[in-house]
């Protein structure tokens, strides 16, 4: 019997599977993503993988263990009352990291529901929302977090309050605004004189249009949850010192930052690093998107 082969290796990938091969061409954007699962496997695991917390008070200042007077036991030495400046750390990325994460998620879908709702509304009820969320952007977004703290109190958790609620009107307006964009294009007037309801409008026809943009409101808005945090947490409005943060990490060691570097130095490059990953990862979903679309 004859076997015809001549389809099995042109096969039709689905858009997510032709955006994944596209991606992980590039050793960069794989190098980030990987790195970017550690941070959220530390994230999580936090209190599983990190060393002992308590306090080591004949190990006080030491540097780190490849600097002179440096101990094996504390890689990243200790502070000024013998706690490991890696455990610290490590729990600052908890902190700080799973805060943006848990900021970042409700506001996307809250965002974009408000957004999304706004946009299809007409009429006053649509100028009463447009309007509300332009003076909402009036105020800076660290403002607004300092506002609404210094109402609520100061702890971690209304941190990562206070820092939705003054990310959440950036967010909803720019889909807001991406929505009404799209609205004025052919392919929604066609799909609307095909009777076409507003639900079915959004998933079918605008949003697959709009995942690059939502990629980088995303993107955007994670970066600036960490850093929110992170000053919040630098101004003392945030974590105590038995669940650190990696902001109030280096306010902590600011005092001895000539004489003991290291205690400000680490937790200043997480956050960088952090960012950095991150960025690049979403970078390259975003690069990975277009090329599929250009398709």
């Amino acid at each position: 019997m004859l076997i015809n082969h001549e389809f099995d290796d042109n096969k039709i990938r689905s858009p997510l599977q032709y955006a994944w091969s596209i991606f992980k061409e590039n050793n960069i954007y794989m190098s980030a993503m990987w790195a970017a699962i550690v941070f959220i496997f530390i994230a999580i695991f936090a209190d599983l993988i990190n060393p002992a917390l308590l306090p080591k008070y004949p190990h006080i200042f030491l540097p780190p263990y490849w600097c002179a007077g440096g101990n094996a036991t504390h890689v990243l030495g200790t502070d000024s009352i013998g706690r490991d400046n890696l455990s610290r750390i490590l729990q600052g990325i908890q902190s700080t990291l799973g805060g943006a994460l848990l900021i970042t998620f409700p506001i996307f879908f809250l965002g974009t529901f408000i957004g999304a709702t706004a946009a299809l509304m007409k009429g006053i009820k649509s100028s009463i929302i447009h309007h509300l969320l332009d003076a909402l952007l009036v105020v800076p977004t660290l403002l607004m977090a300092l506002i609404i703290i210094t109402i609520f109190g100061a702890s971690y958790e209304n941190i990562l309050f206070a820092v939705s609620l003054s990310l959440l009107p950036q967010f909803t307006r720019s889909i807001h605004m991406s929505i009404e964009s799209e609205l004025q294009k052919q392919y929604v007037i066609s799909l609307r004189l095909d009777g076409a309801t507003n639900i079915r409008l959004l998933r079918f026809g605008i949003f697959p249009n709009m995942v690059e943009p939502i990629i980088n409101l995303c993107n955007r808005i994670f970066t600036m949850a960490i850093l929110e945090i992170a000053t919040l947490g630098f101004l003392g409005f945030g974590a105590h010192s038995l669940t650190p943060e990696l902001g109030a990490l280096i306010a902590d060691g600011i005092n001895s930052v000539y004489s003991s570097p290291w205690l400000v130095i680490f937790p200043g490059l997480t956050i960088f690093i952090i960012i950095c990953v991150f960025n690049i990862s979403l970078e390259g979903i975003r690069h990975a998107v277009i090329e599929v679309e250009d398709e």
